[in-house]
């Protein structure tokens, strides 16, 4: 089961509703996701506080290891924490929706690293349905459509992160973009500055990280 997919669970139940498999136009309305750039207003390279203005809300903040810890009570058969972007891409601090997201917009997740937001999830739990629609890429991504219709869209390689009995986390490294799906539905999407050398800095990791994770109590 997707890591993304375990964390939410915890907080949101999915808003009762059909998948929408039509794209419509991108409209004034919409919160837009720019790959490598952010989610609308909120950029990356953010500071904390700059971010928090345009989110505003309740939220939870954790330093690096608290997250692993957190990630590790998710059950360790359920992903590889050195294949977990955020991790890949560092971090020292992350901020949380776990009770209720923003008002603004869909935002799960942030992390920062330097105090300059790094990642950015945004999800499709725990909101309703017409604020969920309202997010979009500008080549009409939205959530809920199919795997393979998102991929027909992007039209650029990807990292296929694989999990026992799970496939559904594309990684487009090059974009900036974080793909993950449940029943075959984009549900969450992960927003990053482009890195070319994503996977490079995925095996240069891999021990550390897996250490790390080993050594927490």
């Amino acid at each position: 089961m997707k890591k993304i997919l375990i964390s939410l669970a915890a907080f949101f139940t999915l808003s009762a509703i059909n998948a929408q498999k039509v794209n419509l136009p991108v409209k004034s309305a919409d919160i837009l996701i720019t790959p490598g750039v952010g989610v609308g207003p909120l950029k990356l390279g953010m500071s904390e506080s700059a971010a928090y203005k345009v989110l505003g809300g309740d939220i939870t903040w954790k330093n690096y290891k608290e997250e692993m810890k957190a990630f590790k009570g998710y059950g360790e058969n359920n992903f590889s924490i050195d294949s977990i972007a955020q991790f890949i891409l560092g971090f020292d601090s992350c901020a949380k929706y776990d009770k209720n997201l923003s008002d603004k917009m869909p935002v799960y997740s942030l992390y920062f690293e330097d105090h300059q937001l790094n990642y950015i999830t945004v999800t499709s739990y725990g909101k309703p349905a017409n604020t969920v629609k309202k997010v979009v890429l500008k080549n009409g991504i939205r959530f809920y459509n199919s795997m393979a219709s998102c991929g027909a869209k992007m039209k650029t390689k990807y990292l296929a992160v694989r999990y026992e009995g799970y496939d559904g986390d594309h990684i487009y490294y090059q974009e900036g973009l974080e793909f993950t799906y449940d029943k075959k539905q984009l549900t969450t999407i992960g927003v990053f500055k482009p890195t070319p050398n994503f996977i490079q800095k995925m095996k240069d990791k891999s021990y550390d990280l897996q250490q790390e994770f080993d050594d927490l109590e």
